[in-house]
């Protein structure tokens, strides 16, 4: 457990939470933009190149921004290949204002750089391991020790060399920690509530065994209930006559339409027997889910409808064909409960279904679920 958790990012363990909370990465953009042009104009009439500290405000921010663009639901992972581009424009925002800091008055407990440092490294944390931000944070550490040398060590200012490297550092080095500890915190704890909250496949197999022979059972007792009496009749009667003809013909009309009907119904018409689920599916296409992707949808399906906070009738589900032969599903949700426990309730069949479509997203102000299913994916 520990192990996983220090190898799992927040974003991946806890992606509904994220989606609904899109903007972490460009508030400390803003932050980082806001502190270091504050700093920059306090500082200019006394800079010797004002503007190298200026270029350094807009390269810090443009790596959170960067973090900001380069993540989200339907994008591929935030990685390490992503995140040294992040890190390069960190450390050029870095040379430009140490540059500007060699010709300075200003002390080093006021220079803004190394906060803007530890804010980037605070907009990667949804998105990368602690073992990623540890190694993002030593290396700005470093970085940061050797620009403060060259820029601040040997003023005459009342602390030593080492004291004026720690006083730099410290601001990367609380950010890393700080980073770091909140990633485990919550890769940690989501992973107890989601080990709580799954439901082992066993059980689910089992369950869903058991509904599909539930339902066989329930169509040839309907038919049965309907064929049994006119055979009895006629079998004590001795006889066929012209009425039981046309009546034999009815029974068989309707059940040959019975049949059809049930021959053509999907697996998810099933499920919206009980009313509380209205399907939209001109196409038939839920036939077209793999395995993997009708069980995610069914057990996230069957898991609202036996909530009772759900208002009835509030489940849709529509299938769409789209022009490259890919099927847009979209699944409405109208669930009255608090986020944190609607957030794991849908976490677990979120997950499933990450891993088994291209592309998902969840609109938290709508309730509404969407991904696609890639052509010619079928079981």
């Amino acid at each position: 457990m520990l192990s996983d958790s220090l190898r799992v990012t927040p974003q991946q363990i806890d992606p509904l939470s994220w989606i609904a909370r899109p903007m972490v990465s460009l508030a400390f953009a803003v932050l980082a933009f806001a502190y270091g042009i504050s700093a920059t104009l306090l500082g200019w009439a006394r800079s010797g190149h004002p503007w190298l500290d200026l270029l350094a405000v807009v390269l810090v921010t443009g790596a959170c921004l960067f973090v900001q663009f380069s993540t989200g639901p339907l994008k591929p992972p935030f990685g390490p290949a992503r995140a040294w581009i992040a890190l390069l424009i960190t450390a050029a925002g870095l040379f430009s204002s140490t540059i500007a800091a060699a010709v300075s008055p200003v002390p080093v407990q006021l220079w803004w750089a190394p906060v803007g440092v530890g804010l980037v490294i605070a907009a990667c944390a949804p998105h990368s391991t602690v073992i990623e931000l540890a190694v993002y944070g030593a290396i700005l550490s470093v970085l940061t020790g050797f620009a403060t040398w060259y820029a601040f060590v040997g003023r005459d200012d009342p602390w030593t060399g080492l004291a004026t490297i720690v006083i730099a550092v410290s601001s990367v080095i609380v950010a890393t920690i700080a980073s770091c500890v909140f990633c485990f915190e919550i890769a940690r704890k989501t992973q107890r509530l989601l080990a709580r909250a799954g439901v082992p496949v066993e059980a689910d197999e089992a369950a869903r065994t058991q509904a599909a022979r539930a339902a066989e059972l329930s169509t040839l007792a309907r038919l049965g209930s309907r064929v049994a009496p006119f055979l009895a009749k006629v079998a004590d009667a001795g006889e066929v006559t012209a009425a039981d003809r046309a009546l034999a013909g009815q029974l068989a009309r309707r059940l040959r339409s019975d049949l059809v009907s049930q021959a053509n119904s999907s697996w998810l018409d099933s499920l919206a027997v009980s009313g509380r689920l209205y399907i939209v599916d001109p196409d038939h296409r839920a036939d077209r889910l793999n395995a993997a992707q009708r069980a995610a949808v069914r057990g996230l399906v069957l898991a609202v409808m036996r909530d009772p906070v759900t208002d009835t009738g509030s489940l849709f589900i529509e299938l769409r064909g789209q022009e490259d032969g890919s099927t847009a599903v979209a699944l409405s949700l109208d669930i009255d409960l608090p986020e944190g426990r609607r957030v794991m309730m849908l976490a677990p069949y979120y997950l499933a279904l990450k891993t088994a479509v291209p592309e998902i997203s969840w609109d938290p102000v709508q309730d509404l679920l969407r991904f696609r299913v890639p052509p010619g994916d079928r079981w």
